[in-house]
């Protein structure tokens, strides 16, 4: 996305415009998050654990890859100034585990900057606290294939361990993930007893791309299913081996980019809501264009 594109008054509406469309609304329930506790799981992951209001089943919460947006109460710095900008940040995140019962819902969240709106948030929350959620959205899930391979940072460490645990394993299944040991110990309990039939295999994380480089030295069959998610250009080099050297089938490759070294998550959705505004001028949908080939 071009930095010197300046972020206006009508350049933020027309956004925001974006945002109410009935496509993108549909299937999302507005409700609030009361959070309960605030935990440290690992050096550099956080659980926020709260309920969800109201009396609607929570059924469709407890799926194998579900996100929420919350509206985190933090003006994100691009809209300083700006006349209507949104006082909320909104950032989506997956529900690591889901009480449907108790109407609890957990959300892990990856600790990064201090400046961030998120971590400016975590840094103050306290038991109590309400924002408003929008969800709940299903994301990808891996494809029909064997073998079933997933990859993915710490960011999306929770989605792959909620696609693991509720999807079922028929095929052998490897996890690659890219995070410290510390998360990498966490994965191997919340697994439980589908430890056994998942192979977790870590990837460094402190190289660069470590998803890519590590998918670059396995073997993957022509009949393979590949699910990714993490930073988007480690993903998106996955994306471009799976298509062009490898030749999967498109159902088997599923991957998505969930943040951008050196660019803030801002304005990746505002690169996204863009592409949106697009599409729909040219007579497409919300969602037509695949989120890797926005520019940003």
């Amino acid at each position: 996305m071009p930095d010197e594109v300046p972020f206006t008054a009508d350049r933020v509406a027309d956004l925001m415009e974006v945002l109410r469309t009935p496509e993108h609304q549909a299937g999302l329930e507005e409700t609030t998050f009361t959070v309960v506790s605030v935990a440290d799981r690992a050096a550099g992951l956080i659980r926020v654990s709260g309920t969800i209001s109201g009396t609607h089943s929570l059924q469709d919460w407890a799926g194998p890859n579900i996100a929420v947006r919350l509206s985190l109460p933090e003006r994100s710095s691009e809209f300083a100034g700006i006349d209507g900008a949104p006082d909320t940040t909104a950032r989506v995140y997956t529900v690591a585990d889901v009480d449907i019962e108790s109407r609890t819902v957990a959300i892990d969240i990856v600790r990064h900057g201090e400046s961030s709106p998120a971590m400016k948030w975590l840094g103050r929350v306290r038991s109590g606290d309400v924002v408003p959620v929008a969800g709940p959205r299903p994301h990808r899930v891996p494809g029909s294939g064997s073998p079933r391979i997933l990859l993915a940072d710490s960011s999306a460490l929770p989605a792959a361990v909620r696609i693991l645990t509720r999807l079922p394993i028929e095929a052998p299944t490897v996890l690659v993930a890219a995070a410290p040991l510390d998360e990498i110990d966490l994965v191997e309990g919340d697994l439980g007893d589908r430890r056994d039939f998942v192979t977790v295999q870590r990837a460094e994380p402190g190289v660069d791309r470590p998803l890519a480089t590590t998918f670059a030295g396995m073997e993957v069959p022509a009949g393979a299913s590949v699910w990714a998610a993490g930073e988007r250009e480690d993903v998106r080099e996955v994306r471009r081996r799976c298509r062009d050297d490898l030749v999967l089938a498109a159902e088997g490759i599923q991957v998505f980019g969930y943040w951008k070294r050196g660019i803030s998550n801002t304005r990746i959705d505002v690169a996204r809501l863009e592409a949106a505004r697009s599409s729909m001028e040219a007579g497409r949908g919300v969602f037509a264009t695949d989120d890797l080939d926005i520019e940003i």
